[in-house]
Parts: structure tokens; C-alpha cells; sequence
């Protein structure tokens, strides 16, 4: 009787952003088109493949470090696999520094993580640092493992960026904005849709440039159009707008279809002419005021999330206080607030008058406890409002948590409604047993700073 081998086992560990958590799905559903299975843990793997960042220097720290604790634990069997941002920016040094890495995967290069292995196993240590632009052209893009919670899944329209932001390394890591067809990403659409997810999360670093490399005008709003057609989809959340890239085609689209969520993201990054002239931003603050207007007029009850740096090279005591008396203007639902990181290879990198960290994280605080008033005001008016929930799992809460005292059982539901983005805003936290995946309808019955409670029903 002829012994079958076992299948080989891969462990991958993504870090960073969700568009950095595509490319981890497609690697895995490239391996398992090739027999391979995943392992719930390193210790189970025939090849780890650390996926890394490199976006700020706490996410090339973080990446370090796995790579490391990897490396160490690392059998004489296994392979160790450094794929992503931190390979392509310094892959040849990783390779030389850490000899326990057998393959470095640029950021243009996964898509051949299998034959890159194989090389691997025969002793070469490969470094592959391909174009970055390349696997964008294919069409092969499937299939893909989904790993996000059922019914979710993470849509990547583009790659690269063309914008020349003087604090970011992503066009040196990922290149210039690169589009994918509207026929590849409805074609993606429909099988993710077939495996039963409900929600589409397009992302990109400006998804409202989407489409003009390729020559399309307005691209996003005909991408919009095209997968209003693709049964099984019930949302589809937009991230990463640009202020300046956002037409009124584009609004149009948003309105017009019934499965595009009235969610907008966009980050500002700032909100003082100056500090935005110094980022190579837009430096408009009061026409994104007049965007958010047409935004909320287009889309009734949007939600709108931003994205500001604190601290960049030469900000004042004044820009700042401008920045505080802007969210006060603004009144965004959700505001993320991020010290200033100093990356080597940027503009802004040898800039004069660097703001010290002290400074950075008292203005940090400062400007989160404005906004938490803001969001709390904005969260309490919505008391009583009829939402849907997208469950993704359960919860055990403790006796303490200040979610009991709004009224929940210790076991309830935890999911998201349309104002609720993954991974950035918060749960909403509902009572009774529904399934994952499962859509509830439910009315809002109280908040925490960053979860809201639900009550089974739409309410009066």
C-alpha cells in the first residue's frame, strides 16, 4: 500500500493595514492551489512567512520584532519566509542580518510566494524585489483565502500611490498609483460573494483616484456603478477618499446605489495651510468643510472619519489650536490621531524644527479628549436610531464592564452597523444568539467612549 505524503503547512502572520491583509489572502489561497495547508500556529509550519510593515517606525519596531521571535523559535526544518513593506525597503540587509530568513518577497513579488519557497527549499535564500507594478496587470488574482470574520472581505482596487505626501513612504514601497480593471475586481466581487460574503470594504491609498492611470474618468463612481450588480453583496464600505479627488460624480454614484454604505473616510492629515503646504497636502481647509457639507446633504446621517498628524516638523502652538478649533467645525463622527513618526527617506525627514515628543504626545492627548467630547455628543444624539448588524462572533463580558451597565447580559453578540468600519471603530454590542454573518435589526440603546449597546428591533 503506497503511503501518501502529508501536506506541506504554512503559518503566515500579517501585520499592518488591510491592503497589506490582501496580499497575506492572496499568498495563502495561491498556497493552497498548490496543496499546501494552513497552520493554526508557527510551531505546526513547514514555512512561516512574516508579512511585515514598515509604514512608521512603531510598525517597522513591531515587524522586527516578529521576525525575530520567529527566527529564534525557527526548527531546522521550517522555512522562514519575510515578505511586504520592511522587505522591499530593506531586504537586503534583513537577509544579511538575520540568517535564519530563507526568502525576502518584495511587495511586487508575492504573488509567486510558492515558487519562491521552492527556491528556498533548494538553498538559494532568494530576494525578490521585483516591480511593483506587475502582478496589478494579472488577472489571476484568485483564488484568495479570506481571513477577516464570515461575511467580510477587503476589496483592493489599486496599488501605490501618486500623491507625494512629504511624511509618507508608501510610493517608495508600492510605487505609483497602479488600477486594477473593473472587469478584475467584479469578477474578485462575485467569487467572494460565492464563498458568502455580504460586505465589500474597498481600500486603496486613495481609492477616489482610482482608475485615472488607466483612463478612466470618475472610476470610482463607474466601479461603484458596475458592482451594483453583483448579487449577494448587501454592503459596500468605501475607505481612503482624498479631499481633492472626490467629484461630484463620485457623490452621485455613492447616492444612487442601494449597497454603498454612507461611511466616508478621508483622511485630512491637518487642517493649517501651512502644515499642510509643509506635508505637500491640499492646503484647503475650508474647502474639506464644504466637502463635508455636500457630503451629508448627498448622504443623510453619514459617517464621516478622518486621519490627522500631530506634530509635524514646524507645527506651532497656533497651527495646533487651529487643528482643535477645525474638529470643532468639522464635528467628525470618528477621528484618529497619530505623534508625527520621522521616516528616513521622506521630505519631511531633515526638516527644520522638528517638534520634541513631549510636545507630540501632550498635543496628541489634547487633541483626543476634544474629540471624545465631539464623538460623545454626536453618539448620544443617536440614542433610539434603527441600524442593521453585521454579527461577527460573541462576548463574555465581566461583572465590571460598563457595557453591563447599559443594560447587556453577560453573553451577548458583538458586530457592526454602517457606521462602523472594521478593526477601527468600535463594536456594537447587542443581546440574544444570532449567527455570524447573520444582518439584525436593532436600535441603539446607549454608548461607551467606543462601543455602542443595541436592542433587538427597530424601536418606535
Amino acid at each position: 500500500m503506497a503511503l501518501t505524503a502529508s501536506p506541506r503547512r504554512a503559518f503566515l502572520a500579517s501585520l499592518g493595514c488591510a491592503k497589506n491583509l490582501v496580499d497575506s489572502e492572496v499568498m495563502l489561497g495561491r498556497l493552497a492551489g498548490d496543496g499546501w495547508q494552513v497552520a493554526a500556529s508557527a510551531a505546526d509550519a513547514d514555512t512561516i512567512i512574516v508579512n511585515t510593515c514598515a509604514f512608521i517606525d512603531p510598525a517597522k519596531a513591531e515587524s522586527t520584532e516578529v521576525i525575530l521571535e520567529y527566527a529564534q523559535s525557527k526548527r531546522a526544518d521550517q522555512r522562514l519566509i519575510v515578505a511586504g513593506c520592511l522587505a522591499q525597503r530593506y531586504g537586503a540587509q534583513l537577509r544579511e542580518l538575520i540568517p535564519e530568513i530563507d526568502a525576502v518577497v518584495g511587495t511586487g513579488a508575492f504573488p509567486k510566494i510558492a515558487e519562491i519557497i521552492a527556491e528556498a527549499e533548494r538553498g538559494m535564500r532568494p530576494l525578490h524585489l521585483e516591480d511593483r507594478d506587475a502582478y496589478v496587470e494579472r488577472l489571476g488574482f484568485l483564488p484568495r483565502m479570506v481571513t477577516t470574520p464570515r461575511a467580510t472581505a477587503y476589496l483592493k482596487i489599486s496599488e501605490g500611490c501618486n500623491h507625494t505626501c512629504s511624511f509618507c513612504i508608501i510610493p517608495t514601497l508600492r510605487g505609483r498609483g497602479k488600477s486594477r480593471t473593473i472587469a478584475s475586481l467584479v469578477d474578485e466581487a462575485r467569487a467572494l460573494a460565492g464563498g458568502g460574503v455580504r460586505e465589500l470594504v474597498l481600500v486603496a491609498q486613495d481609492s477616489s483616484d482610482y482608475g485615472r492611470d488607466i483612463g478612466l474618468r470618475d472610476g470610482l463612481a463607474r466601479l461603484i456603478e458596475a458592482l451594483e450588480d453583483v448579487d449577494g453583496i448587501r454592503w459596500i464600505r468605501i475607505l481612503y477618499l482624498y479631499p481633492t479627488s472626490v467629484t461630484p460624480a463620485i457623490i452621485a454614484a455613492m447616492r444612487a446605489s442601494s449597497k454603498v454604505l454612507a461611511y466616508v473616510d478621508m483622511p485630512l492629515q491637518h487642517s493649517h495651510p501651512d502644515v499642510l503646504k509643509a506635508m505637500h497636502r491640499p492646503p484647503q481647509p475650508e474647502r474639506y468643510l464644504e466637502l463635508f457639507a455636500a457630503l451629508r446633504a448627498a448622504l443623510p446621517d453619514a459617517t464621516i472619519r478622518s486621519t490627522f498628524i500631530i506634530g509635524f516638523p514646524g507645527e506651532s502652538e497656533a497651527h495646533f489650536k487651529h487643528l482643535l478649533t477645525f474638529l470643532e467645525r468639522a464635528r467628525l463622527d470618528r477621528v484618529g490621531f497619530f505623534a508625527y513618526s520621522r521616516e528616513e527617506g521622506t521630505r519631511a525627514y531633515d526638516a527644520a524644527a522638528q517638534v520634541p515628543a513631549n510636545v507630540k504626545r501632550r498635543r496628541v492627548a489634547e487633541a483626543r479628549d476634544a474629540q471624545r467630547r465631539i464623538s460623545k455628543s454626536i453618539d448620544a444624539a443617536r440614542v433610539g436610531e434603527r441600524v442593521d448588524v453585521l454579527v461577527e462572533g460573541k462576548r463574555l463580558l465581566s461583572a465590571s464592564s460598563a457595557l453591563r451597565k447599559l443594560g447587556l447580559p453577560r453573553l451577548c453578540a458583538v458586530g457592526r452597523s454602517q457606521r462602523e468600519a472594521p478593526g477601527v471603530d468600535g463594536l456594537v454590542y447587542l443581546p440574544g444568539e444570532h449567527h455570524q454573518g447573520e444582518f439584525v435589526a436593532a436600535t441603539i440603546a446607549g454608548h461607551t467612549d467606543f462601543d455602542r449597546v443595541a436592542m433587538l428591533g427597530v424601536g418606535a
